[in-house]
């Protein structure tokens, strides 16, 4: 159980390091910043975060039901 909760951390720590690098390197190269045009991909990873979030919950959810 612990061992699924750390992975299920460390996957907002991806999706987190997903984003800076694109905010910080491929939007700036691109010279996306401040711009309407980056606004699919921050809906695309908005959307990555809450589903990621469902569901890791709904996963931990079970497992807990599962070991009582």
């Amino acid at each position: 159980m612990k061992n699924y909760f750390l992975k299920w951390v460390f996957g907002f720590f991806v999706l987190l390091s997903l984003d800076l690098f694109m905010e910080g390197l491929v939007f700036e190269w691109l010279g996306w910043n401040s711009t309407t045009k980056n606004d699919w991909f921050f809906i695309l990873w908005w959307g990555l975060v809450v589903v990621w979030f469902i569901f890791g919950l709904v996963i931990f959810i079970k497992k807990l039901k599962k070991s009582n």
